[in-house]
């Protein structure tokens, strides 16, 4: 695609305030094509979220990604990605020192310190993985699952029946292949995740024999963009994507990307 997609990396080891607001973020020279765009930057985090974000071969892919191109193509804005872990760059989204953050869950309290575009542009499924040798069976229960130790990915929302779930045990750690690890090690007795990219991690390590996905799903929630409060024209541009986001929605070419990600759900 014709589009410029800046990725910055900021090192774990800096303060807070050494990143300021987009202004401060390094200068990067651009083509004369998008010398008159408005740069929008966006967190993400190193990996991403197969399928809606996620790096291969040196570039970022997924639905998140063609969203972001097709508005890009057809709008003032560009975009360029900064590089952060998942609750430091929904911190710094919520505190405006970045401006947009993909691929995010809608609540009542994330909605105090994001602006979310409307409508939601995908839908995503939460299932539960077991080893394959655990007779348990789910009904859809959450009760169900009370006396079991449940392996969660920090900062991630996994809909608000399972968030409002107290009364589960949930064993917390950075990132899914560390889940993976401690299921496997029978540690934890499940781990939940969006099933296309926890699959994609079973896969890669030729594990597919031992783990095992459970259904009923937990949740099938629907994905946002989200938006800084904290820029002074967020309302404009909450505005402009909104319209972007209705126009893609209604093309064919959308429903292609959907079939394209396996996100197409019945």
């Amino acid at each position: 695609m014709n589009i410029l997609i800046k990725i910055i990396f900021l090192f774990l080891i800096y303060p807070l305030s050494v990143i300021a607001h987009t202004s401060a973020t390094p200068k990067i020279l651009m083509p004369a094509s998008t010398a008159n765009k408005i740069t929008l930057t966006v967190a993400t985090t190193e990996h991403g979220s197969s399928p809606y974000n996620f790096e291969e071969n040196g570039s970022r892919k997924g639905l998140s990604i063609d969203i972001l191109n097709y508005i890009e193509k057809n709008s003032k804005y560009d975009f360029e990605f900064i590089i952060l872990p998942w609750s430091r760059a929904m911190h710094f989204v919520a505190e405006g020192k970045i401006d947009l953050m993909l691929t995010l869950f809608k609540s009542a309290k994330r909605e105090q310190a994001y602006h979310f575009i409307e409508p939601s542009y995908a839908n995503e499924a939460i299932q539960l993985f077991t080893l394959t040798d655990n007779k348990f069976e789910f009904n859809g229960h959450l009760a169900d699952l009370t006396p079991y130790i449940i392996g969660v990915k920090s900062g991630f929302s996994y809909g608000e029946s399972f968030e409002q779930a107290n009364y589960l045990t949930k064993f917390s750690t950075f990132t899914e292949e560390v889940l993976l690890k401690l299921l496997l090690g029978k540690r934890i007795d499940f781990v939940i995740s969006n099933p296309l990219h926890f699959n994609k991690l079973i896969s890669n390590q030729s594990i597919r024999s031992k783990v095992k996905g459970m259904t009923p799903y937990i949740a099938m929630t629907p994905l946002y963009i989200a938006l800084t409060k904290k820029r002074k024209n967020s309302l404009e541009i909450k505005e402009n994507l909104e319209q972007l986001t209705k126009q893609l929605i209604t093309t064919p070419y959308y429903q292609e990307l959907l079939n394209k990600y396996q996100l197409n759900f019945k």
